[in-house]
């Protein structure tokens, strides 16, 4: 193994009274699959480098990441999203076959950022720790401002626990969620209805959304409003839509596409 020096960085740790946010985008929050995963990330003496969703499951990861973990001197368990060829990493979890999990976070910082201080690669990159009152203020802001999807508070104390942030304890998710509301255009299967927006005089797909037990399906053409986090470029849909009711005070007609928030593409990473 090789002795990594701790960073000038480390040293800007904030004292254990104070909260971190740690700021995620909507970029970094669409991962390269088919579905959001929450991604663990380990990397074994360069032999073994193996993704790993929330579910415990192995699944694959770009050649671009697998190239840049082989870059570190030691082995590691990370926690990140994955988001086309880059990993953005919040976490850490195990460094040269040490589990370090209930150690506070401030400590698990230091290691984390150690560890990406040791290499130079351009597939592993952290996301930004924000702490102060005054500045994780101005930075939750200009979040909204930007389309973001949120962001993770955590306590600086914290030990490491798996599961949802939203679920509560010491790692809460604030999402920045929106409403809309759309045209029902089709009856699905298992209390699914298809969703749709004008766009231009043209009524245009919005995905689907699932009916709650508690709520009458609604019928070909209703007026109903949604809650989602945003919606995906390319194919029009409302990501994670939760259905809210009918709306009889809204025209049809008013259910236009132009009231819909749109993720933000991922930046491209210069070569």
């Amino acid at each position: 193994m090789i002795a990594i020096a701790q960073p000038p960085v480390a040293t800007a740790t904030p004292p254990p009274s104070e909260s971190l946010t740690r700021v995620v985008s909507a970029s970094r929050l669409n991962c390269f699959h088919s579905c959001r995963l929450k991604f663990y990330f380990r990397y074994v003496e360069q032999i073994e480098v193996t993704g790993i969703n929330r579910r415990g499951i192995e699944c694959g990861i770009p050649e671009s990441i697998r190239v840049a973990a082989g870059a570190f001197p030691c082995d590691f368990l990370i926690d990140g999203e994955a988001v086309g060829n880059i990993h953005h990493v919040f976490d850490i979890l195990e460094i040269s076959g040490s589990g370090i999990r209930h150690i506070p976070y401030r400590d698990r910082l230091v290691k984390l950022l150690n560890l990406l201080a040791s290499a130079q690669q351009t597939g592993i990159q952290w996301v930004a720790t924000i702490s102060m009152e005054s500045a994780k203020r101005a930075f939750f802001e200009q979040l909204q401002e930007e389309n973001a999807e949120g962001a993770v508070f955590k306590r600086i104390g914290s030990t490491y626990s798996s599961g949802r942030p939203s679920s509560g304890g010491d790692h809460l998710k604030f999402k920045f969620v929106e409403t809309a509301s759309v045209v029902i255009t089709g009856i699905n299967a298992k209390r699914s209805v298809a969703m749709g927006v004008w766009d231009h005089g043209k009524l245009v797909p919005a995905g689907n959304v699932t009916i709650p037990p508690d709520q009458p399906i609604p019928q070909e053409g209703d007026t109903a409003e949604v809650r989602y986090l945003y919606t995906l470029p390319a194919s029009g849909s409302l990501f994670q839509p939760v259905y809210l009711g009918v709306r009889d005070d809204i025209a049809a007609s008013e259910c236009t596409r132009d009231q819909l928030k749109f993720r933000r593409e991922p930046e491209e990473v210069a070569a």
